[in-house]
């Protein structure tokens, strides 16, 4: 059994409690992966970090460098993140804290957001070999929120995408085999240095932390270009984030 914490709301962030009280509850429960744009919780909140030391753990730690834009007004800076994002590399093996910079909103100077983001990260969590992205998906209510607040919605064209992945992937040792994980975009894979992501990935558990878990099977509950494997999310989209980012398909407004 994994707990995905969660893809339908910030739990560490505004819900801490929630995750606590149902592995609390749990008979047994090989792992859990946590889903967050705010890492501080992480560290600070006793009955979160209690479980981190105690149950196999992988943070997909969102961070796009628009945290405090229009785009993305309630998230807290990298800045503000910092101390408690180095804790937390800390505490958990190497490679346990996942990047994510997803979706790409490909405005004006998002490459050097992107190098920006990247150099902060190393600086906490020491080399990078791989990073996981996407670019937005046309969500009917995201593109009523993107045009209410008066911009474009952030359409990327195919030969624009191409360019994009395959200048990330330039960006890490070119030794690394999958250097970008594509979420839920199957026509860029045939990139080089591009791979299938696994958000929620078994084989990271078996690996880091001496499981054994094997192949759980894809999780047929998500998109069929979607390489997560089997888990309970334990979240809901009745639990409000409040980061209020314009391009979430979570967001019930």
């Amino acid at each position: 059994m994994i707990y995905s914490a969660s893809r339908r709301t910030d739990m560490p962030a505004v819900y801490p409690e929630q995750i606590v009280d149902r592995v609390k509850r749990s008979r047994k429960l090989d792992g859990i992966v946590l889903w967050t744009k705010d890492i501080r919780n992480c560290v600070r909140h006793p009955g979160l970090a209690a479980v981190m030391e105690t149950v196999p753990c992988l943070v997909n730690f969102t961070v796009t460098g628009l945290a405090g834009t229009v785009w993305e007004p309630n998230v807290p800076p990298l800045a503000e993140q910092a101390a408690e994002l180095e804790e937390a590399g800390k505490r958990l093996p190497p490679g346990a804290v996942r990047w994510r910079f997803d979706p790409i909103i490909a405005t004006e100077g998002w490459r050097e957001r992107f190098t920006g983001v990247k150099d902060r990260l190393e600086q906490a969590l020491g080399l990078l070999d791989h990073v996981t992205v996407s670019f937005p998906d046309p969500y009917r209510k995201a593109v009523r929120r993107v045009r209410d607040a008066g911009l474009p919605w952030p359409e990327t064209g195919r030969e624009e995408a191409r360019s994009a992945v395959a200048w990330i992937a330039a960006q890490f040792p070119a030794g690394a085999a999958a250097r970008v994980r594509l979420c839920c975009e199957p026509d860029l894979l045939d990139i080089p240095g591009a791979g299938q992501a696994r958000c929620i990935d078994s084989s990271e558990f078996d690996r880091l932390y001496g499981t054994t878990l094997g192949d759980l099977g894809k999780d047929a509950g998500q998109r069929a270009a979607c390489g997560c494997m089997k888990s309970t999310d334990i979240g809901a989209y009745s639990m409000p984030c409040r980061h209020g980012c314009l391009y979430c398909y979570a967001s019930q407004i």
